[in-house]
């Protein structure tokens, strides 16, 4: 079933469902093919055979084949070579130009050198996590207000933080010192 000039369908790959002829039997699996589809080999489990044969030779060109195919009424796929471009030189910088990019280079650096420096100030100064919940302030309020310090039953209002310390230090130490004495 497999000859040079016999009609295919390929059922596979980016060409199924396109017509071709077999121009060459390659070996016991592949032919190469050419029509409806690129120009190519392809395996002999992904074309299936029509019943039409054109005459063609083996190893014929694509010229002879899209005309054999014109009088079957099939259009063989044209396909144009690319032009073959020089790829754009490199110019190498002068030692002006290496300079001027080192000088915008480093003052870019310096910017942001700056910037890091003022983020890491920002940040020391939030470290605990009540900073940054943004606790601080509401207590910072409320030292400002008055604050009661127990006394006995007495509250007294208290403006500075050191000083209501240093009375809550004092109460403190008496009250252990009065526990020491009973135990003793």
């Amino acid at each position: 079933m497999i000859e040079v000039g016999r009609l295919v369908t390929k059922i596979a790959g980016r060409d199924a469902g396109k017509k071709a002829a077999i121009i060459d039997i390659l070996d016991d699996k592949y032919v190469l093919i050419d029509g409806e589809t690129r120009r190519r080999k392809c395996n002999v489990l992904h074309i299936e055979p029509l019943n039409q044969v054109i005459k063609i030779e083996k190893s014929a060109s694509h010229e002879e084949i899209s005309k054999a195919l014109k009088e079957i009424g099939i259009e063989a796929m044209q396909t144009k070579p690319k032009l073959k471009t020089e790829k754009p030189k490199k110019k190498r910088k002068t030692p002006e130009q290496l300079r001027e990019q080192k000088e915008e280079k480093k003052k870019l650096r310096d910017l942001f050198k700056f910037k890091k420096k003022e983020e890491k100030a920002e940040e020391k100064k939030e470290e605990t996590l009540e900073g940054k919940a943004g606790l601080i302030e509401e207590k910072k309020e409320e030292n400002k207000e008055t604050k009661k310090v127990e006394a006995g039953l007495k509250t007294a209002p208290v403006e500075d933080k050191e000083a209501a310390t240093k009375e809550d230090n004092k109460n403190t130490t008496k009250k252990m010192a009065k526990k020491i004495e009973k135990e003793t």
